[in-house]
Protein backbone atom coordinates (compact mmCIF):
# COMPACT_ATOMS: atom_id res chain seq x y z
CA UNK A 1 0.00 0.00 0.00
CA UNK A 2 1.24 3.49 -0.78
CA UNK A 3 2.50 5.68 2.04
CA UNK A 4 1.68 9.38 2.21
CA UNK A 5 3.78 12.04 3.95
CA UNK A 6 2.30 15.51 4.26
CA UNK A 7 4.81 18.34 4.16
CA UNK A 8 4.25 22.01 4.91
CA UNK A 9 6.01 24.48 2.62
CA UNK A 10 7.47 27.82 3.67
CA UNK A 11 4.60 29.65 1.98
CA UNK A 12 2.13 27.84 4.21
CA UNK A 13 0.92 25.47 1.53
CA UNK A 14 1.17 21.69 1.64
CA UNK A 15 2.58 18.98 -0.57
CA UNK A 16 2.23 15.23 -0.30
CA UNK A 17 5.06 12.75 -0.86
CA UNK A 18 3.61 9.46 -2.10
CA UNK A 19 5.87 6.40 -1.97
CA UNK A 20 5.14 2.88 -3.23
CA UNK A 21 7.23 -0.22 -2.42
CA UNK A 22 8.35 -2.12 -5.55
CA UNK A 23 10.74 -4.89 -4.46
CA UNK A 24 13.68 -5.88 -2.30
CA UNK A 25 17.05 -5.16 -3.90
CA UNK A 26 18.86 -8.15 -2.33
CA UNK A 27 21.20 -6.09 -0.15
CA UNK A 28 18.67 -5.35 2.56
CA UNK A 29 17.33 -2.24 0.84
CA UNK A 30 13.99 -1.58 -0.80
CA UNK A 31 13.33 -0.16 -4.22
CA UNK A 32 10.46 2.31 -4.31
CA UNK A 33 8.74 4.70 -6.64
CA UNK A 34 7.75 8.11 -5.37
CA UNK A 35 5.97 11.21 -6.56
CA UNK A 36 4.97 14.54 -5.09
CA UNK A 37 1.43 15.80 -5.40
CA UNK A 38 0.56 19.44 -4.73
CA UNK A 39 -3.06 20.49 -4.26
CA UNK A 40 -4.31 23.33 -6.45
CA UNK A 41 -4.41 26.77 -4.91
CA UNK A 42 -7.48 27.40 -2.79
CA UNK A 43 -8.28 23.75 -2.02
CA UNK A 44 -9.35 23.23 1.60
CA UNK A 45 -7.01 21.10 3.79
CA UNK A 46 -9.63 18.39 4.33
CA UNK A 47 -10.32 18.16 0.61
CA UNK A 48 -6.58 18.11 -0.10
CA UNK A 49 -6.05 15.19 2.28
CA UNK A 50 -8.86 13.26 0.64
CA UNK A 51 -7.56 13.97 -2.88
CA UNK A 52 -4.01 12.99 -1.83
CA UNK A 53 -5.29 9.55 -0.79
CA UNK A 54 -6.98 9.19 -4.19
CA UNK A 55 -3.81 10.24 -5.98
CA UNK A 56 -1.87 7.67 -3.94
CA UNK A 57 -4.20 4.88 -5.08
CA UNK A 58 -3.85 5.97 -8.72
CA UNK A 59 -0.08 6.23 -8.42
CA UNK A 60 0.17 2.76 -6.91
CA UNK A 61 -1.97 1.36 -9.73
CA UNK A 62 0.35 2.88 -12.32
CA UNK A 63 3.41 1.47 -10.55
CA UNK A 64 1.89 -2.03 -10.37
CA UNK A 65 1.02 -1.88 -14.08
CA UNK A 66 4.57 -0.89 -14.98
CA UNK A 67 3.48 2.48 -16.31
CA UNK A 68 4.95 4.87 -13.77
CA UNK A 69 8.45 6.07 -14.49
CA UNK A 70 8.57 5.11 -18.18
CA UNK A 71 7.39 8.49 -19.44
CA UNK A 72 9.60 10.28 -16.94
CA UNK A 73 12.59 9.53 -19.17
CA UNK A 74 11.11 11.30 -22.19
CA UNK A 75 10.18 14.93 -22.65
CA UNK A 76 7.01 15.74 -24.53
CA UNK A 77 8.90 17.60 -27.26
CA UNK A 78 11.21 14.65 -27.93
CA UNK A 79 8.29 12.25 -28.09
CA UNK A 80 6.32 14.60 -30.35
CA UNK A 81 9.22 14.82 -32.81
CA UNK A 82 9.59 11.03 -32.79
CA UNK A 83 5.85 10.66 -33.41
CA UNK A 84 5.92 13.19 -36.23
CA UNK A 85 8.75 11.48 -38.09
CA UNK A 86 7.49 7.89 -37.69
CA UNK A 87 3.75 8.24 -38.31
CA UNK A 88 2.45 7.35 -41.82
CA UNK A 89 1.30 10.84 -42.79
CA UNK A 90 0.80 12.59 -46.10
CA UNK A 91 3.66 14.98 -46.84
CA UNK A 92 1.40 18.04 -46.66
CA UNK A 93 -0.07 16.84 -43.34
CA UNK A 94 3.39 16.27 -41.89
CA UNK A 95 4.48 19.76 -42.96
CA UNK A 96 1.34 21.26 -41.43
CA UNK A 97 2.06 19.48 -38.13
CA UNK A 98 5.63 20.79 -38.20
CA UNK A 99 4.22 24.31 -38.38
CA UNK A 100 1.98 23.62 -35.39
CA UNK A 101 4.94 22.23 -33.45
CA UNK A 102 6.68 25.61 -33.73
CA UNK A 103 4.21 26.93 -31.17
CA UNK A 104 3.85 23.72 -29.15
CA UNK A 105 7.58 23.23 -28.53
CA UNK A 106 8.27 26.44 -26.55
CA UNK A 107 5.27 25.92 -24.28
CA UNK A 108 5.08 22.14 -23.77
CA UNK A 109 8.22 20.61 -25.27
CA UNK A 110 10.33 20.70 -22.11
CA UNK A 111 7.78 19.00 -19.85
CA UNK A 112 8.38 15.36 -18.95
CA UNK A 113 5.90 13.21 -20.83
CA UNK A 114 4.39 11.64 -17.72
CA UNK A 115 4.20 15.00 -15.91
CA UNK A 116 2.17 16.73 -18.62
CA UNK A 117 -1.20 17.60 -17.13
CA UNK A 118 -4.41 19.34 -18.07
CA UNK A 119 -3.27 22.68 -16.60
CA UNK A 120 -0.22 22.71 -18.90
CA UNK A 121 -2.37 22.19 -21.99
CA UNK A 122 -5.11 24.61 -20.96
CA UNK A 123 -2.49 27.27 -20.23
CA UNK A 124 -1.06 26.70 -23.71
CA UNK A 125 -4.50 27.17 -25.26
CA UNK A 126 -4.89 30.39 -23.26
CA UNK A 127 -1.63 31.65 -24.78
CA UNK A 128 -2.90 30.83 -28.27
CA UNK A 129 -6.07 32.82 -27.59
CA UNK A 130 -4.09 36.01 -26.94
CA UNK A 131 -3.54 38.51 -29.79
CA UNK A 132 0.17 38.37 -30.63
CA UNK A 133 2.03 39.37 -33.78
CA UNK A 134 4.69 36.73 -33.15
CA UNK A 135 2.03 34.01 -32.94
CA UNK A 136 0.74 34.97 -36.38
CA UNK A 137 -2.95 35.13 -35.51
CA UNK A 138 -4.91 37.83 -37.32
CA UNK A 139 -4.55 39.57 -40.66
CA UNK A 140 -2.38 42.09 -42.44
CA UNK A 141 -2.81 44.52 -45.30
CA UNK A 142 0.04 44.84 -47.80
CA UNK A 143 0.28 48.62 -47.95
CA UNK A 144 3.92 48.85 -49.07
CA UNK A 145 4.70 45.35 -50.36
CA UNK A 146 4.42 46.25 -54.07
CA UNK A 147 7.07 48.98 -53.67
CA UNK A 148 9.39 46.61 -51.82
CA UNK A 149 9.07 43.97 -54.54
CA UNK A 150 9.82 46.57 -57.19
CA UNK A 151 12.87 47.86 -55.30
CA UNK A 152 14.25 44.34 -54.95
CA UNK A 153 13.33 43.46 -58.57
CA UNK A 154 11.51 40.40 -57.25
CA UNK A 155 8.59 38.81 -59.10
CA UNK A 156 5.47 37.57 -57.38
CA UNK A 157 6.41 33.98 -58.17
CA UNK A 158 9.94 34.39 -56.82
CA UNK A 159 8.66 36.02 -53.65
CA UNK A 160 6.15 33.22 -53.11
CA UNK A 161 8.89 30.62 -53.52
CA UNK A 162 11.17 32.38 -51.04
CA UNK A 163 8.38 32.80 -48.51
CA UNK A 164 7.05 29.26 -48.88
CA UNK A 165 3.54 30.51 -49.61
CA UNK A 166 1.29 30.59 -52.66
CA UNK A 167 1.59 33.10 -55.47
CA UNK A 168 -2.08 33.96 -54.97
CA UNK A 169 -1.30 35.07 -51.42
CA UNK A 170 1.60 37.27 -52.52
CA UNK A 171 -0.51 38.68 -55.35
CA UNK A 172 -3.31 39.62 -52.97
CA UNK A 173 -0.87 41.23 -50.56
CA UNK A 174 0.90 43.18 -53.32
CA UNK A 175 -2.47 44.59 -54.40
CA UNK A 176 -3.06 45.89 -50.90
CA UNK A 177 -5.49 43.15 -49.98
CA UNK A 178 -5.85 41.28 -46.74
CA UNK A 179 -3.81 38.17 -46.06
CA UNK A 180 -3.29 36.05 -42.99
CA UNK A 181 -0.84 37.56 -40.54
CA UNK A 182 1.24 34.38 -40.58
CA UNK A 183 1.63 34.69 -44.36
CA UNK A 184 2.61 38.35 -44.03
CA UNK A 185 5.33 37.41 -41.55
CA UNK A 186 6.68 34.79 -43.96
CA UNK A 187 6.78 37.31 -46.82
CA UNK A 188 8.50 39.93 -44.67
CA UNK A 189 11.09 37.37 -43.55
CA UNK A 190 11.74 36.36 -47.16
CA UNK A 191 12.33 40.00 -48.14
CA UNK A 192 14.46 40.69 -45.08
CA UNK A 193 12.23 43.58 -43.99
CA UNK A 194 10.44 44.31 -40.71
CA UNK A 195 6.79 43.27 -41.15
CA UNK A 196 5.52 46.69 -40.08
CA UNK A 197 7.43 48.31 -42.96
CA UNK A 198 5.47 46.28 -45.53
CA UNK A 199 2.11 45.68 -43.89
CA UNK A 200 -0.37 47.19 -41.53
CA UNK A 201 -0.58 44.46 -38.90
CA UNK A 202 -3.80 43.47 -37.15
CA UNK A 203 -3.04 40.67 -34.66
CA UNK A 204 -6.00 38.67 -33.42
CA UNK A 205 -6.40 35.53 -31.34
CA UNK A 206 -6.11 32.36 -33.35
CA UNK A 207 -9.50 31.06 -34.43
CA UNK A 208 -11.16 28.15 -32.67
CA UNK A 209 -10.68 26.15 -35.88
CA UNK A 210 -6.91 26.55 -35.47
CA UNK A 211 -7.12 25.65 -31.78
CA UNK A 212 -8.97 22.47 -32.75
CA UNK A 213 -6.03 21.53 -35.01
CA UNK A 214 -3.61 21.98 -32.10
CA UNK A 215 -5.81 19.93 -29.81
CA UNK A 216 -6.16 17.07 -32.28
CA UNK A 217 -2.41 16.95 -32.82
CA UNK A 218 -1.64 16.83 -29.09
CA UNK A 219 -4.32 14.14 -28.61
CA UNK A 220 -2.82 12.04 -31.42
CA UNK A 221 0.70 12.34 -29.97
CA UNK A 222 -0.45 11.31 -26.50
CA UNK A 223 -2.66 8.51 -27.85
CA UNK A 224 0.41 6.72 -29.17
CA UNK A 225 2.24 7.33 -25.90
CA UNK A 226 -0.67 5.68 -24.09
CA UNK A 227 -0.68 2.70 -26.48
CA UNK A 228 3.03 2.20 -25.83
CA UNK A 229 2.41 2.43 -22.07
CA UNK A 230 4.55 5.53 -21.63
CA UNK A 231 1.67 7.31 -19.91
CA UNK A 232 -1.33 5.83 -18.10
CA UNK A 233 -3.91 7.93 -19.94
CA UNK A 234 -4.30 10.55 -22.66
CA UNK A 235 -4.53 13.74 -20.61
CA UNK A 236 -5.51 15.90 -23.61
CA UNK A 237 -8.38 13.64 -24.68
CA UNK A 238 -9.59 12.64 -21.21
CA UNK A 239 -9.09 15.70 -19.01
CA UNK A 240 -8.98 18.76 -21.27
CA UNK A 241 -12.12 20.37 -22.67
CA UNK A 242 -11.58 20.42 -26.42
CA UNK A 243 -11.89 23.77 -28.22
CA UNK A 244 -15.00 23.98 -30.35
CA UNK A 245 -15.24 25.68 -33.70
CA UNK A 246 -18.52 27.06 -34.95
CA UNK A 247 -19.55 25.35 -38.16
CA UNK A 248 -19.48 27.71 -41.13
CA UNK A 249 -21.61 27.45 -44.21
CA UNK A 250 -19.65 26.66 -47.34
CA UNK A 251 -18.84 29.68 -49.53
CA UNK A 252 -20.54 29.21 -52.90
CA UNK A 253 -22.05 31.11 -55.81
CA UNK A 254 -25.77 31.23 -56.34
CA UNK A 255 -27.33 30.31 -59.66
CA UNK A 256 -27.17 33.86 -61.06
CA UNK A 257 -23.54 34.34 -60.01
CA UNK A 258 -22.51 30.92 -61.34
CA UNK A 259 -24.14 31.69 -64.71
CA UNK A 260 -22.36 35.05 -64.86
CA UNK A 261 -19.01 33.38 -64.12
CA UNK A 262 -19.62 30.69 -66.73
CA UNK A 263 -20.47 33.28 -69.39
CA UNK A 264 -17.29 35.18 -68.54
CA UNK A 265 -15.20 32.01 -68.64
CA UNK A 266 -16.57 30.95 -72.03
CA UNK A 267 -15.35 34.25 -73.51
CA UNK A 268 -11.94 34.05 -71.81
CA UNK A 269 -9.03 34.47 -74.25
CA UNK A 270 -6.69 32.01 -72.49
CA UNK A 271 -7.91 28.51 -73.39
CA UNK A 272 -6.18 27.03 -70.33
CA UNK A 273 -8.23 29.21 -67.97
CA UNK A 274 -11.38 28.58 -69.98
CA UNK A 275 -10.95 24.80 -69.85
CA UNK A 276 -9.86 24.58 -66.21
CA UNK A 277 -12.73 26.66 -64.85
CA UNK A 278 -15.26 24.88 -67.06
CA UNK A 279 -14.13 21.59 -65.56
CA UNK A 280 -14.35 22.97 -62.02
CA UNK A 281 -17.87 24.26 -62.60
CA UNK A 282 -19.17 21.04 -64.20
CA UNK A 283 -17.35 18.40 -62.14
CA UNK A 284 -16.88 19.88 -58.65
CA UNK A 285 -13.46 18.26 -58.44
CA UNK A 286 -10.82 19.47 -56.02
CA UNK A 287 -7.99 21.72 -57.21
CA UNK A 288 -5.39 18.98 -56.72
CA UNK A 289 -7.54 16.51 -58.67
CA UNK A 290 -7.85 18.98 -61.53
CA UNK A 291 -4.08 19.45 -61.64
CA UNK A 292 -3.60 15.68 -61.58
CA UNK A 293 -5.67 15.01 -64.70
CA UNK A 294 -3.90 13.38 -67.66
CA UNK A 295 -5.22 12.90 -71.18
CA UNK A 296 -5.83 9.13 -70.71
CA UNK A 297 -8.30 10.13 -67.97
CA UNK A 298 -10.59 11.76 -70.55
CA UNK A 299 -13.05 9.44 -72.31
CA UNK A 300 -14.42 11.48 -75.21
CA UNK A 301 -16.85 8.76 -76.34
CA UNK A 302 -18.39 8.08 -72.92
CA UNK A 303 -18.25 11.78 -71.90
CA UNK A 304 -16.55 10.99 -68.60
CA UNK A 305 -13.60 12.40 -66.69
CA UNK A 306 -11.76 9.89 -64.52
CA UNK A 307 -10.20 11.12 -61.27
CA UNK A 308 -7.30 8.84 -60.36
CA UNK A 309 -4.71 11.03 -58.63
CA UNK A 310 -3.93 14.54 -57.42
CA UNK A 311 -1.07 16.99 -57.77
CA UNK A 312 0.38 18.79 -54.79
CA UNK A 313 3.13 21.31 -54.19
CA UNK A 314 5.48 20.29 -51.39
CA UNK A 315 8.31 22.38 -49.91
CA UNK A 316 11.66 21.24 -51.23
CA UNK A 317 10.12 18.86 -53.76
CA UNK A 318 7.99 21.03 -56.00
CA UNK A 319 4.92 19.56 -57.70
CA UNK A 320 4.47 15.87 -56.89
CA UNK A 321 1.81 13.27 -57.62
CA UNK A 322 -0.16 12.07 -54.60
CA UNK A 323 -3.14 9.83 -53.96
CA UNK A 324 -6.62 11.29 -53.89
CA UNK A 325 -7.93 12.49 -50.55
CA UNK A 326 -9.84 9.25 -49.88
CA UNK A 327 -10.35 5.95 -51.67
CA UNK A 328 -13.86 7.06 -52.67
CA UNK A 329 -12.34 10.10 -54.38
CA UNK A 330 -11.23 7.85 -57.24
CA UNK A 331 -14.24 8.15 -59.51
CA UNK A 332 -15.60 8.71 -63.01
CA UNK A 333 -17.62 11.90 -63.48
CA UNK A 334 -20.17 12.20 -66.28
CA UNK A 335 -20.01 15.60 -67.97
CA UNK A 336 -22.17 17.26 -70.64
CA UNK A 337 -21.15 17.38 -74.28
CA UNK A 338 -20.17 21.07 -74.11
CA UNK A 339 -17.41 20.17 -71.63
CA UNK A 340 -16.13 17.47 -73.99
CA UNK A 341 -16.19 19.90 -76.89
CA UNK A 342 -14.11 22.33 -74.84
CA UNK A 343 -11.68 19.56 -73.90
CA UNK A 344 -11.34 18.59 -77.58
CA UNK A 345 -10.42 22.18 -78.48
CA UNK A 346 -7.98 22.30 -75.61
CA UNK A 347 -6.34 19.02 -76.63
CA UNK A 348 -5.66 20.49 -80.09
CA UNK A 349 -4.06 23.53 -78.46
CA UNK A 350 -2.07 21.30 -76.10
CA UNK A 351 -0.72 19.16 -78.94
CA UNK A 352 0.18 22.22 -80.99
CA UNK A 353 1.98 23.68 -77.98
CA UNK A 354 3.97 20.46 -77.49
CA UNK A 355 4.98 20.42 -81.16
CA UNK A 356 6.01 24.08 -80.99
CA UNK A 357 8.25 23.48 -77.96
CA UNK A 358 9.92 20.46 -79.54
CA UNK A 359 12.78 19.07 -77.44
CA UNK A 360 12.04 21.55 -74.66
CA UNK A 361 8.63 19.97 -74.03
CA UNK A 362 8.61 17.92 -70.80
CA UNK A 363 4.97 16.92 -70.73
CA UNK A 364 5.07 13.83 -72.91
CA UNK A 365 5.38 11.18 -70.21
CA UNK A 366 2.79 12.36 -67.67
CA UNK A 367 0.51 14.03 -70.26
CA UNK A 368 -1.00 16.31 -67.64
CA UNK A 369 -3.78 18.50 -69.02
CA UNK A 370 -2.66 21.66 -67.27
CA UNK A 371 1.03 22.40 -67.63
CA UNK A 372 3.58 25.16 -67.51
CA UNK A 373 5.22 26.60 -70.60
CA UNK A 374 7.62 23.65 -70.97
CA UNK A 375 5.02 20.93 -70.30
CA UNK A 376 5.81 20.31 -66.63
CA UNK A 377 2.77 19.91 -64.32
CA UNK A 378 1.22 23.23 -63.42
CA UNK A 379 1.76 24.73 -59.96
CA UNK A 380 -1.57 24.14 -58.16
CA UNK A 381 -1.75 27.71 -56.81
CA UNK A 382 -1.94 28.93 -60.44
CA UNK A 383 -5.54 27.69 -60.45
CA UNK A 384 -6.25 30.07 -57.55
CA UNK A 385 -4.92 32.93 -59.66
CA UNK A 386 -7.16 31.97 -62.60
CA UNK A 387 -10.27 31.72 -60.41
CA UNK A 388 -9.46 35.04 -58.73
CA UNK A 389 -9.00 36.82 -62.07
CA UNK A 390 -12.24 35.42 -63.48
CA UNK A 391 -14.20 36.38 -60.35
CA UNK A 392 -12.90 39.94 -60.46
CA UNK A 393 -13.64 40.16 -64.19
CA UNK A 394 -17.35 39.57 -63.56
CA UNK A 395 -17.52 41.54 -60.29
CA UNK A 396 -18.00 38.55 -57.99
CA UNK A 397 -16.91 38.33 -54.35
CA UNK A 398 -13.51 36.69 -53.72
CA UNK A 399 -13.69 32.94 -54.31
CA UNK A 400 -11.31 29.99 -54.50
CA UNK A 401 -11.30 26.78 -56.55
CA UNK A 402 -12.94 25.08 -53.56
CA UNK A 403 -15.75 27.66 -53.72
CA UNK A 404 -16.56 26.27 -57.18
CA UNK A 405 -16.68 22.77 -55.71
CA UNK A 406 -19.21 24.04 -53.17
CA UNK A 407 -21.09 25.80 -55.97
CA UNK A 408 -21.26 22.57 -57.98
CA UNK A 409 -22.63 20.59 -55.04
CA UNK A 410 -25.12 23.28 -54.06
CA UNK A 411 -26.52 23.64 -57.56
CA UNK A 412 -26.74 19.87 -57.96
CA UNK A 413 -28.79 19.52 -54.78
CA UNK A 414 -30.93 22.49 -55.80
CA UNK A 415 -31.54 20.79 -59.15
CA UNK A 416 -32.89 17.72 -57.36
CA UNK A 417 -29.86 15.38 -57.49
CA UNK A 418 -30.07 12.96 -54.58
CA UNK A 419 -27.30 12.93 -51.98
CA UNK A 420 -26.04 9.42 -52.82
CA UNK A 421 -25.59 10.28 -56.48
CA UNK A 422 -23.88 13.54 -55.57
CA UNK A 423 -21.58 11.68 -53.18
CA UNK A 424 -20.39 9.51 -56.06
CA UNK A 425 -19.81 12.60 -58.23
CA UNK A 426 -17.93 14.63 -55.62
CA UNK A 427 -15.98 11.75 -54.09
CA UNK A 428 -16.97 12.40 -50.48
CA UNK A 429 -16.27 9.44 -48.22
CA UNK A 430 -19.63 9.73 -46.44
CA UNK A 431 -22.99 11.08 -47.52
CA UNK A 432 -23.42 12.62 -44.06
CA UNK A 433 -20.54 14.98 -44.84
CA UNK A 434 -22.48 16.35 -47.79
CA UNK A 435 -25.60 16.84 -45.67
CA UNK A 436 -23.62 18.71 -43.00
CA UNK A 437 -21.70 20.94 -45.40
CA UNK A 438 -24.58 21.73 -47.73
CA UNK A 439 -27.39 21.97 -45.20
CA UNK A 440 -28.53 25.22 -46.85
CA UNK A 441 -29.19 23.43 -50.14
CA UNK A 442 -30.69 20.35 -48.45
CA UNK A 443 -33.19 22.54 -46.57
CA UNK A 444 -34.14 24.27 -49.81
CA UNK A 445 -34.65 20.90 -51.52
CA UNK A 446 -36.79 19.70 -48.60
CA UNK A 447 -38.99 22.80 -48.91
CA UNK A 448 -39.49 22.14 -52.62
CA UNK A 449 -40.30 18.50 -51.88
CA UNK A 450 -42.92 19.55 -49.34
CA UNK A 451 -44.46 22.00 -51.83
CA UNK A 452 -44.48 19.34 -54.53
CA UNK A 453 -46.34 16.92 -52.26
CA UNK A 454 -48.84 19.61 -51.39
CA UNK A 455 -49.41 20.32 -55.08
CA UNK A 456 -49.89 16.61 -55.70
CA UNK A 457 -52.25 15.77 -52.84
CA UNK A 458 -54.03 19.02 -52.13
CA UNK A 459 -54.27 20.57 -55.57
CA UNK A 460 -57.59 22.14 -56.39
CA UNK A 461 -59.47 19.83 -58.72
CA UNK A 462 -62.59 21.89 -59.18
CA UNK A 463 -64.70 19.90 -56.64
Amino acid sequence: MASISKRLRKDGGASYLIRVFVEETGDGKQRTRSTTWRPPEGMRPASADKEARRQAVLFEQRVRQGLEGMGSRIRFGDWARHWLETQPLAASTREGYRQLMKRIEPELGGIWLDKLNARHIERFYAVLRQPDVRAGGGWAKGEHLAEALEQQALSLTACAKLAGTSRATVTAAARGGRVQLASALKIACALGCPPENLFSLHPEPLSNVTLVHYHRLICAILAKAKRERLVPYNVAAEQVTAPRAARKEAKYLNEVQARRLFETVMAWPDIRVKTALTLLLFTGMRKGELCGLSWPDIDFEACTVQVRRASQWQPGRGVVEVKTKTASSVRAIDVPRLVMDQLAQYRSWWQARAAQQGARWQGGELQRLFVREDGRPILPHTINDWVDKAARACDLPPITPHSLRHTFATLQITAGVDVRTLQARTGHAQASTLVNIYSHAVKSAQKRAADALENLLAAEDGH
